[in-house]
């Protein structure tokens, strides 16, 4: 009976304190990593909704001075949070999109109020050619005319500064795009 119970038997393997230790540490990192992750995957939303904005007014600025065609581009934003971009080029009376809709990363939005694009809706026209549909209810539009040169039609000249301001969901977006009237050239504030 004494060989049942060996009493200086070394047992191999981890003990359930250990086990539990070892789950304890693993969860605790994990806590720390995920907020981590989350900032740093909206810093990203952030930097590449700023891009696609810029992009999108740049390569209108361009098409709009290579074409010798009017572009507008149209901003709009949807209730759910969701925001985009699209490029329509005037010849004479017909209106035709360039391309799809730009849409931005999810949460990001174009800002409303103060003096911004978004403030400027564009004709009607230009409406049923970018949507090819009517408005879906709750969503805002706004907009910015390329000229054949290069430089901005509308809005008009003179005024304040033409500035696209966007916004998250989570946290404000320290950055401004601002449009020379001059140039129809984009740079962040």
């Amino acid at each position: 009976m004494a060989d049942a119970f060996p009493i200086n038997q070394k047992s191999s393997g981890f003990s359930l304190i250990e086990l539990l230790v070892v789950i304890a540490l693993i969860a605790a990192l994990i806590s720390l990593a995920v907020p981590a992750w989350t900032s740093i995957a909206r810093h990203q939303a952030k930097n590449s909704a700023v891009s696609l904005v810029m992009e999108g007014l740049e390569q209108a600025r361009i098409a709009a001075s290579s074409g010798k065609k009017e572009v507008w581009v149209v901003f709009r934003n949807e209730l759910a949070k969701k925001a985009s971009l699209r490029l329509v080029r005037q010849e004479a009376t017909n209106f035709t999109p360039l391309g799809n809709w730009i849409t931005l990363p999810q949460g990001i939005t174009f800002q409303t109020g103060g003096s911004t694009l978004m403030e400027q809706k564009p004709p009607d026209v230009v409406i049923a050619a970018t949507l090819g549909s009517q408005l879906p209810k709750g969503a805002t539009l706004g907009s910015i005319l390329f000229l054949r040169s290069g430089r901005i039609g509308l809005p008009q000249p003179g005024g304040p500064a033409l500035s696209l301001q966007l916004a998250d969901s989570m946290a404000p977006i320290p950055q401004s795009i601002t449009i020379s009237r001059a140039t129809g050239r984009s740079s962040i504030r």
